[in-house]
């Protein structure tokens, strides 16, 4: 499965190192690797990167400008400059943005890194394939990484229930991974599994609430066209009483597909 993981380590050396075992995993054919960068935060706001000589000349395939989206995405308008000139994506921000939400980054993915890439912390952000995440977990834990991953193909649909979706998946596949685990990473499936579980019922609320107030925007906007029909006559209502057929149709539609 395709995926977008970004790993936070301490500082700039752990970094470097978990990008040269993310390569290491690639070329054991645990993992498949499309491109990568290592980035850090330094006090004074925007993202730096980092090359690394030793690994300067590995190859890079398509998939690039995901890892550029989200440095943009990560570092603002500084970060969207940084990309670009890494060769990491081209366009405008609306571009990125675009890139990012079709590959299946949200907010909440986006907020976690944030939270966790503090001012003098390093991340590797890497496009990868991978069938199980033990291996890769496995080894930036020993160094002190942590793991965020995003599938890249998840749903066309609102924001929140690309989360409800990814999180579902993650559970799973741990749940599929924990029965034939070492008995010393039970607690750590677990506590992720956890974790995975809670930032899914808040996604279902998300969405949930957020369902509700379109549903409000909706029946709003159709009361006022229904208005403005009762008060017209001739050519001038049968014009809004199709407007208003079509917006059912299309937020029945909506509705359906979630």
């Amino acid at each position: 499965m395709e995926k977008l993981i970004v790993v936070v380590f301490d500082n700039e050396v752990k970094a470097l190192e978990g990008s040269r075992l993310l390569w290491e995993l690639d070329s054991e054919g645990e993992i498949s690797v499309y491109a990568l960068r290592v980035v850090a935060k330094d006090a004074s706001g925007p993202l730096r990167v980092i090359d690394d000589t030793e690994v300067a000349t590995l190859p890079m395939v398509a998939g690039g400008t995901l890892v550029g989206a989200l440095i943009g995405l990560l570092g603002g308008p500084a970060g969207a400059v940084i990309g670009a000139a890494a060769g990491l994506m081209v366009g405008t921000t609306g571009s990125i943005v675009e890139e990012a939400q079709e590959a299946g980054v949200t907010d909440e993915f986006v907020d976690d890194i944030t939270a966790a890439l503090t001012p003098g912390k390093v991340a590797v952000i890497a496009d990868i394939s991978e069938e199980w995440m033990a291996p890769l977990d496995t080894r930036m834990e020993q160094i002190g990484g942590t793991v965020f991953r995003r599938a890249r193909s998840l749903v066309k649909a609102i924001e929140d229930n690309r989360d409800e979706v990814a999180h579902r998946a993650e559970i799973e596949q741990l749940k599929a991974e924990r029965a034939q685990a070492r008995a010393d990473r039970l607690a750590k499936i677990d506590a992720r599994i956890d974790n995975l579980r809670a930032k899914l019922e808040a996604a279902v609320e998300r969405k949930r609430v957020k369902m509700q107030l379109r549903q409000q925007q909706r029946e709003a906007r159709i009361e006022a066209l229904q208005t403005k029909a009762n008060r017209a006559k001739g050519e001038v209502r049968r014009r809004h009483e199709a407007r208003i057929a079509e917006l059912r149709r299309d937020y029945a539609e909506k509705a359906a597909a979630g």
